[in-house]
């Protein structure tokens, strides 16, 4: 199955419902070959791109070219709820509502939502495996433990959780000040 680039617009055009609010508006950058979400002064750049039907979402700062892997999937719905989920995450913190959490921290790879497995690629990233499918997700340990406890959920169901105040029903919020 091939990921079509009109497909990827249309899901990075719902995703800007909160990623513009959270002042990371994404567009399609040719320069990039690649979909950028940049906060406002481009101190923080997340770029999105199609690699042999993958999606590979990176991030770099200003002060670094390097990009370094967040999020993997082969699924374009994946991809939307991740990313819904991030921009949500940060729109709370311009709200001044308490962090999102999906688990209690320290988030370690034991609190996988259950059928859930994070392991180590070897690499310099994790893979997310269920037991019941053949996708693999790759990226950062933290973010794929998070990711699988919403990973069930549509992405407006992410959307309006995330943005309750007390993340209700789906999330919980960080209780210290």
């Amino acid at each position: 199955m091939s990921i079509d680039h009109a497909d990827v617009e249309a899901m990075v055009e719902r995703v800007n419902s909160v990623a513009i609010p959270a002042h990371f508006g994404g567009s399609f950058r040719a320069e990039f070959d690649a979909w950028v979400f940049a906060d406002t002064g481009a101190e923080i750049r997340n770029f999105l791109r199609v690699v042999d039907d993958r999606l590979f979402l990176t991030r770099a700062q200003r002060a670094s070219t390097e990009e370094s892997l967040q999020f993997s999937s082969p699924l374009l719905e994946d991809m939307e709820k991740f990313l819904t989920y991030l921009f949500c995450s940060s729109l709370r913190g311009d709200k001044g509502l308490p962090m999102l959490l999906v688990v209690s921290i320290p988030v370690t790879i034991d609190k996988a939502a259950p059928g859930f497995e994070v392991t180590d690629s070897g690499d310099r990233w994790y893979e997310l495996h269920h037991s019941s499918d053949g996708v693999v997700r790759t990226g950062n340990r933290t973010e794929l433990v998070e990711f699988s406890h919403y990973v069930n959920l549509s992405p407006e169901e992410i959307r309006q959780s995330a943005l309750d105040p007390e993340g209700k029903p789906h999330f919980m919020v960080a209780t210290w000040s």
